[in-house]
């Protein structure tokens, strides 16, 4: 499983209009083979900006099916008009049997 994180940066005052125009196109992310789950929520640290989390099947699902599809296109061209700055995406590995991949602290961080 992989999870996928972008970050969109937001046209100032335009959050609404935004989350409105992502619940009219969601479903094309529903809809994508390999989508799992997905949420969109607003950053506590820039009122602009918002984070999306989708965890796909594995990269393939989404670098390779969703992202040149007429879904995808038809998905982001109906965000892009209330962004200031193309999307930034990065991807993660996902293991759903843990939390983390760090048990411990590093002993570089105990000084």
């Amino acid at each position: 499983m992989v999870t996928e994180f972008v970050t969109f940066r937001l046209e100032p005052g335009s959050g609404p209009g935004f989350e409105q125009a992502f619940v009219g196109v969601a479903c094309l992310l529903t809809g994508a083979d390999g989508h799992l789950r997905h949420r969109l929520v607003p950053m506590l640290d820039d009122p602009n900006s918002f984070l999306l989390q989708v965890e796909w099947r594995d990269l393939a699902a989404h670098i390779e099916g969703f992202e040149p599809s007429e879904a995808h296109e038809q998905f982001i061209t109906a965000l892009v008009p209330f962004l200031v700055e193309e999307p930034t995406v990065v991807h993660i590995p996902t293991d759903p049997q843990t939390e983390s991949i760090v048990s411990c602290c590093p002993r570089w961080m105990n000084g």
